[in-house]
């Protein structure tokens, strides 16, 4: 029976794809998750010191967006439009986000003062985030190439060897820096993204021998520019309250609020290395009318998700506490809420990929446009009545929304009941009870792990009991 499942399992693009991509984002992210105690505890950067860099990356997440134009989203899908001519393709594509770089990159040195003014930083580092943001977005370009075509063997490469790079030019710089230590990570990963964005760049411009179609342009632009407003307002759901934090409550606060979004992004991980493998095979599956394969397949996906939100609410406390100073343990109460909007993220992923494939952006960028907005005007009324903490729950409520606006999007667009309703709902009733257990008993590890246990052994039980029926049937 084992060989027979393991010999289905290693046929499957699908599987063997998340398999790979969930073990190196896993590597990836647990490199810079596990780097987290040696900044916090050996360096000893302060609260205001980790705010000020979090600050930076949600600038660095703005800013590619905008100067790219979006245009990585139309990578995916012109894999398929363009199967035969897809070199030529990419390579169209990333001259003209070259174009559209050096119109930002002019008009950054025009308005570098009243830029540096807006978001608090040096007109040097102005100029140093443009440069940042262009190369990437480059790095991502390659990236989703690669996990299109299920090159996950070149995916890994770059991501590990850019991260690891990173991580330790980081650790060099801080080291030898007395004041001002904040900007030794800032430089460190603004030089080993230039290195591999630079690279990367003329790979694909020599592989596409300096294609320029106006026919690509067109296709890429009508597919990337409406989700700008999508890629803005899901940087305003994920990161732009640690912004408002900055500049209501004060750095030290935006530490502390990120030093407990890096925990809960531990689910937002598991998911994106989940997702790079369900992409490709939802896109292969709906070209193929494998409607009810998708549906099969969907519910299995939910149901483990929902236990790995479950199991790593529960073990977090534990988490956070080894991996920074005491003086950010006053956040890690707020993780869970991060975690559970993190578990939606994933819902509203679903449908929203139906949406993608069927090149419906605009309503994308609608729903996110509208998410983000709640967002902001939840945070505005709530972080000055309630403190920073209130970032965690007013982004949770946007998150809901947004899988509700695109449940129903995804429902009237589509011939075929794609997604069942009750596995969303059976989930988010699990979730929601997780969570509320865990705030009960959240002082006492022993009932913790307890829970843990039971269900992990409730499950390998209704498991081993279903797969003797399959296999006798």
């Amino acid at each position: 029976m084992i060989k027979a499942i393991t010999q289905k399992l290693s046929k499957s693009k699908l599987i063997k794809g998340g398999i790979w991509y969930t073990i190196g984002n896993l590597f990836l992210q647990g490199v810079s998750f596990f780097t987290v105690p040696i900044f916090l505890k050996v360096l000893k950067l302060t609260t205001e010191e980790f705010g000020i860099i979090n600050t930076y990356t949600t600038w660095l997440a703005v800013f590619t967006s905008i100067v790219s134009l979006g245009l990585v989203a139309s990578v995916s899908r012109g894999k398929y439009d363009f199967e035969e001519k897809y070199d030529d393709f990419l390579s169209s594509i990333m001259l003209l986000s070259t174009l559209c770089f050096g119109v930002f990159i002019a008009l950054t040195l025009i308005f570098q003062n009243f830029i540096s003014n807006i978001i608090e930083l040096t007109p040097t580092l102005v100029k140093l985030l443009i440069l940042q943001s262009f190369c990437a977005f480059i790095i991502d370009f390659c990236n989703t190439k690669f996990t299109i075509e299920y090159k996950y063997k070149k995916y890994l490469f770059v991501s590990i060897t850019s991260t690891l790079l990173n991580v330790i030019l980081s650790i060099v710089f801080i080291s030898y820096m007395t004041v001002n230590r904040h900007m030794g990570r800032i430089i460190a990963g603004a030089l080993i993204t230039l290195i591999y964005g630079i690279v990367l760049y003329f790979s694909i411009i020599r592989k596409g021998k300096f294609s320029v179609k106006k026919e690509y342009w067109k296709y890429a632009l009508a597919i990337s520019l409406p989700l700008i407003p999508h890629s803005l307002s899901g940087i305003i759901l994920s990161q732009f309250d640690r912004i408002m934090i900055q500049k209501m409550v004060g750095s030290s606060a935006t530490g502390i609020y990120s030093f407990a979004y890096s925990i809960g992004m531990i689910l937002s991980v598991v998911w994106t290395a989940l997702n790079k493998a369900w992409v490709p095979y939802f896109f292969e599956s709906m070209k193929q009318n494998k409607y009810e394969d998708i549906r099969e397949k969907c519910k299995y996906y939910i149901g483990i998700f929902s236990l790995i939100t479950f199991v790593l609410i529960f073990v977090s406390p534990e988490v956070g506490k080894l991996m920074g100073s005491k003086d950010f343990w006053v956040g890690l109460d707020l993780v869970p809420v991060v975690m559970a909007g993190y578990f939606f993220v994933f819902l509203y992923s679903l449908p929203s990929n139906l949406e993608f494939y069927a090149k419906k952006t605009h309503l994308i960028s609608i729903g996110t446009f509208g998410a983000g907005f709640l967002n902001i005007f939840l945070n505005v009324i709530f972080i000055r009545k309630y403190g920073y903490g209130a970032a965690a729950w007013t982004t949770l409520v946007s998150y809901v929304a947004l899988f509700i606006f695109h449940y129903v999007i995804a429902a009237k667009i589509s011939e075929n009941k794609i997604f069942e309703l009750k596995y969303f709902i059976y989930s988010t009733i699990f979730v929601s009870i997780s969570g509320y257990v865990f705030y009960i008993i959240k002082d006492n590890w022993l009932m913790r792990y307890g829970c843990v246990l039971l269900v992990m052994f409730v499950l390998a039980y209704i498991i081993q009991k279903k797969l003797k029926i399959k296999f006798k049937s």
